[in-house]
């Protein structure tokens, strides 16, 4: 008969079940930053939560053996963020939604990676033990807003949604620091402030705890002064009505803007794609709207578009038109930034829209407007250099269909705020099934129209003089970004390569 003599595990085993057990913990963490950042966007609003969102990862990644071990860690978070709250792009794009998620998460990968090497000392070797976590607390915000602002506004597959300042929209304090530096400077500001409460966790130095606690605090006190003393209402009243409905029916469309909520308005808004045309140039287009529009007595913003039409390779056209009161008109706006896959299209070329290079405002009898065409208000530039060329108002088209669902609304919209803040104006967003808005400088949304609603939102604005100090000199923050992250990446891939080889 065998005895059966139990074996005890020699201490590489043990390792290894540790390491084991570690390695399962290390992806909690991970995941758990992920649900964090998911929870402090629409629909949830759980903004507070991405002041601390990546402390977990943060932990995970930093304990990592291995550089590629703290990039998986990322990607994971990443992974779990993106496909939770953009989890409605698979009724968009079916399956190839995953490969949406899968990009995004790239750069939260690559966000740890360097972090990773900055924190075991492997990119500056040479630097002091006692500056490594302050150098670590600043290159983390400076480095995601670098990768933000090439995700959103530089490479071919441009996209700025949920960039991370944008969960501050219920936050108006906080939001006030976009007129300094922008959303990409509030997303900075944000992730210096999650490296520092890691640094303090770790029980490492408290004085980059201390320093972005106090200027948090500091950006706080001073946005709720900014709040309080903006004169939002020093310039002429105007009042607006935005036309909330997705039927692209010219008759039900003109029964909204001739009565109701809409009479005595000064400037009228209808969304992107509300008045579809076989030719732009016929001038029978303006003499139609003009009738379905007799009788409004307000300047009038018209979403126009010309499908494409194969048989005589007719590409997409998006633009607004702008009519006066009498029905003439006063100007054209095309838009500025094409939805990827959606009026870009890889396979049939000729169908893509040419974007709009030059972008300017429109001289209206209801002040100078800086029109925006929907996604054009989810990037920096389109509304900055409106303000730049004195437009006093931005008034936004935008199409949302109601069958993407409610957290493609809400999400959408609380991007609007932001640019209102960068520029110091009134922004007035008409959107096809919501939520359209009416948003003063400060970023306070002063009314809105909820999503799946058919009607008419009114209210009030006022034309001011344009500009911050964002729109002047901050904007260069995101730029300023971009060029720290490729760097740091520069060296990183350097540092590396001798030991690949």
């Amino acid at each position: 008969m065998v005895e059966l003599v139990p074996v005890n595990p020699g201490p590489r085993a043990k390792e290894n079940s540790m390491n084991l057990r570690n390695g399962y913990l290390r992806a909690a963490l991970a995941a758990l930053s992920g649900g964090l950042l998911a929870l402090s966007f629409p629909p949830f609003g759980l903004w507070p939560l991405a002041w601390a969102a990546f402390v977990p990862l943060l932990l995970a990644a930093m304990e990592s053996q291995t550089a590629r071990g703290a990039a998986d860690l990322g990607a994971l978070a990443g992974l779990v963020f993106y496909s939770v709250s953009l989890h409605w792009m698979y009724g968009l794009f079916g399956p190839l939604a995953a490969a949406f998620w899968c990009i995004f998460s790239i750069w939260p990968g690559l966000f740890v990676w360097l972090l990773w090497g900055i924190d075991r000392g492997r990119l500056f070797p040479g630097l002091r033990e006692r500056y490594r976590p302050l150098l670590f607390t600043a290159a983390a915000g400076l480095l995601w807003a670098g990768l933000e602002y090439f995700r959103a506004e530089v490479w071919w597959l441009q996209c700025a949604w949920l960039a991370i300042g944008y969960s501050q929209t219920p936050f108006t304090a906080m939001l006030q620091t976009c007129s300094l530096i922008g959303v990409y400077g509030l997303s900075a500001l944000m992730l210096s402030t999650n490296a520092a409460l890691f640094q303090l966790i770790k029980g490492k130095h408290r004085a980059p705890a201390a320093a972005m606690l106090l200027l948090s605090a500091a950006l706080a006190l001073w946005g709720l002064r900014r709040e309080a003393t903006f004169p939002a209402k020093n310039g002429r009243e105007l009042k607006v009505a935005l036309v909330q409905d997705e039927s692209a029916d010219l008759k039900r469309l003109s029964v909204f803007s001739l009565g109701g909520e809409a009479a005595g308005a000064d400037l009228l808004i209808w969304p992107e794609y509300s008045f579809l045309v076989a030719s732009e140039r016929d001038p029978g287009n303006i003499a139609l709207l003009a009738k379905a529009l007799k009788g409004s007595g307000a300047t009038a913003v018209v979403g126009a578009a010309v499908m494409p039409d194969e048989k005589l390779r007719t590409p997409l056209r998006d633009f607004m038109w702008l009519l006066s009161p009498d029905g003439k008109l006063l100007g054209r706006y095309d838009k500025m930034h094409p939805v990827p896959f959606v009026e870009k299209d890889l396979r049939d070329t000729w169908k893509n829209m040419i974007p709009n290079r030059d972008p300017r405002p429109v001289d209206t009898p209801a002040g100078r407007l800086g029109p925006q065409i929907c996604y054009d208000l989810d990037f920096e530039n389109g509304s900055r250099l409106m303000a730049r060329r004195g437009a006093q108002l931005l008034a936004v088209d935008s199409l949302d269909p109601m069958a993407w669902g409610r957290w493609q609304h809400l999400q959408h919209s609380a991007m609007a705020p932001a640019r209102a803040a960068e520029e110091g104006l009134w922004v007035a967003r008409a959107a096809s099934s919501g939520t359209s808005q009416i948003i003063d400088p400060a970023g306070r949304v002063r009314a809105s129209l909820g999503p799946g609603t058919s009607g008419v939102l009114a209210g009030k604005v006022w034309l001011l003089v344009p500009g911050t100090f964002y729109s002047r000199a901050g904007w260069l923050f995101g730029p300023f970004s971009l060029l720290f992250a490729l760097a740091l990446s520069i060296l990183a891939a350097a540092r590396a390569l001798p030991k690949q080889r």
